[in-house]
């Protein structure tokens, strides 16, 4: 392997980064075949004092790579919890989508980042779906936003963290819809019977689901209460008509817990006037 500036910062180099730099300073911006810098090495690595020298070399922070993740895109789905600081710190945009269309928030939520999804949002990111302008359109490609991606992880601390944040000039949509899928073929196939026909996950249709679909079709007993206690709507049906509590899903006794809500007290702080619908 060729000793470069961003196997450098790849492999947490510091040294051999700086002395590459102080003869070409042009290289802290320098792209590699993956159209990466080393911000984005460093970011993958999780080596904090190449991003901070970085930095201070007037590295840039928002670089797109050839899919369009940032720097902070790789931090946060890494968890660098340090390394997303700095960046944020540094005017990194939290609201920038890559080709997935996928925020920081997206990726947080994903994998229940509860602390980096709080300082995502502390410095601007939009949980919400908003049709007004594009930089609080927080929908990705499948027009999921972080709640459902938070929903079908059954994290119910990022859940809780999205409707915390939550206010009247900033609502959090609870019933928002992804969108509906690939081929018309598939509208009268369910999300089981393609699962059960080894179609591959990752090749599923999006079906029309809610936040509160999801929970319950993974199983995920605790989001679902949440949801519903915070006014998620129960009767909402997706692109095969099924409501909910409908999905078969994998959880079983779960599912049972997630369809009598009423046995669980509404956290406090959620009432329906911070709350909107989709």
């Amino acid at each position: 392997m060729s000793l470069t500036v961003h196997t450098a910062a790849q492999n947490r180099q510091l040294n051999v980064l700086r002395s590459l730099v102080s003869e070409d300073p042009k290289l802290v911006n320098s792209i590699d075949v993956d159209e990466r810098t080393p911000m984005h090495w460093a970011a993958s690595s999780g080596a904090l004092d190449i991003v901070r020298f970085l930095i201070d070399q007037k590295a840039d922070v928002d670089r797109p790579d050839g899919t369009n993740w940032t720097p902070l895109h790789i931090a946060v789905s890494a968890g660098h919890t340090e390394i997303v600081q700095e960046l944020v710190g540094a005017g990194a945009n939290v609201n920038k989508k890559n080709d997935k269309g996928i925020t920081p928030l997206h990726y947080a939520a994903s994998k229940s980042r509860i602390d980096i999804g709080r300082l995502l949002i502390a410095r601007g990111a939009d949980p919400r779906s908003s049709e007004e302008t594009e930089k609080y359109n927080a929908r990705d490609n499948a027009n999921q936003l972080p709640l459902h991606r938070a929903a079908t992880t059954g994290s119910g601390g990022f859940i809780r963290l999205l409707l915390e944040s939550s206010t009247p000039s900033n609502k959090l949509r609870l019933n928002t819809a992804d969108r509906s899928g690939k081929s018309l073929s598939f509208r009268s196939t369910t999300r089981r019977e393609l699962v059960l026909n080894f179609l591959s996950p990752s090749k599923l249709p999006y079906l029309g689901n809610t936040p509160l679909h999801l929970a319950m079709d993974s199983g995920h007993a605790e989001a679902a209460v949440t949801l519903i206690n915070a006014g998620a709507d129960r009767t909402r049906e997706n692109l095969d008509s099924e409501t909910p509590e409908q999905i078969l899903g994998v959880g079983g006794q779960e599912q049972k817990l997630a369809r009598q809500p009423d046995e669980h007290a509404a956290p406090s702080h959620i009432t329906e006037s911070t709350l909107s619908f989709a």
